[in-house]
């Protein structure tokens, strides 16, 4: 299967993913969102990865499975606290900055440049955000800018995307020295031992917790296994700036999540933002 598609795919995954921590952030404590989910999804992988055999291990797997984890942790206190008080059609388009950062990052780590085509197609991603933070009576030209600014979830979703720019690097050196299944794998299990010690000091009761949401928790860790082990594929084929640059097609698709499920306001103009994205992705796939 072409790289492109399995990025997509993921893409619709992870909006999925970002819909359904919505929809958990409502209500239940960060610890134990985050500890279920990225532990379910280390079971999931760990037993996947059993069933197919494990693969050979590189001397890089380690440190960077542990610098992916640790990064992951400081991008899921940031996008659970946006979700939970910002539209997800608002704030997780900000994610598309990711592959502008990576124009910088994956250069830096890997040696990675996109072509000036695919960098004119990470630019019309980046132009939609503008869009989506326009008001329908705002007449000052930086007035998007501001609004990034000022609203601290679409904030802290940028700052997700910077992280992401990084971690996504260390990512793909995960995989390269194991695979796309045995990497996700282990880089759930960093990411979920944070929140369990944390709940642990604090006295949270965990294990009483995820019964109450265990349904929720358990489909969720779902999803974000697929999302992983498809974009994880993908990067095997192609440089991170592309791949990533698709899979943050995730935003069209909880745009219309945003919509449906949660009925947010000023959908109209947040997709034509995505639709400019989209098309900064056509241009990344033909050329």
């Amino acid at each position: 299967m072409y790289w492109y598609v399995l990025a997509i795919i993921s893409a619709f995954f992870e909006a999925l993913y970002y819909t359904l921590i919505k929809k958990l952030v409502r209500k239940e404590d960060i610890r134990v969102i985050a500890s279920g989910v990225f532990l379910t999804g280390a079971v999931i992988l760990f037993s996947a990865s059993l069933v197919r055999g494990i693969p050979e291990i590189g001397t890089q797997f380690y440190s960077s499975v542990f610098v992916t984890g640790i990064l992951n942790v400081f991008a899921v206190v940031l996008y659970f606290r946006a979700l939970k008080k910002t539209d997800i059609s608002l704030s997780l388009p900000m994610l598309s900055f990711t592959p502008l950062f990576l124009i910088v990052t994956s250069f830096l780590i890997l040696g990675e440049l996109p072509s000036y085509v695919g960098g004119m197609g990470i630019l019309l991603i980046v132009s939609g955000s503008y869009v989506i933070n326009m008001s329908t009576d705002h007449k000052e030209l930086f007035y998007p800018i501001q609004q990034i600014l000022r609203n601290k979830g679409v904030l802290d979703m940028l700052g997700v995307a910077f992280i992401f720019s990084i971690s996504a690097n260390y990512n793909k050196i995960a995989v390269l020295n194991s695979d796309p299944i045995l990497s996700s794998a282990g880089i759930f299990l960093v990411t979920a031992v944070p929140f369990l010690v944390y709940a642990k000091t604090t006295g949270e009761n965990i294990i009483r917790s995820h019964k109450k949401v265990w349904g929720w928790v358990l489909a969720t860790g779902l999803v974000i296994s697929l999302t992983a082990v498809l974009i994880n594929i993908a990067l095997t084929m192609q440089i991170v700036p592309y791949v990533i640059s698709l899979k943050r097609l995730a935003v069209l698709f909880a745009v219309i999540f945003g919509g449906v499920i949660f009925h947010e306001k000023h959908i109209a103009r947040r997709l034509i933002g995505t639709l400019i994205m989209l098309a900064g992705a056509i241009i990344i796939v033909l050329y």
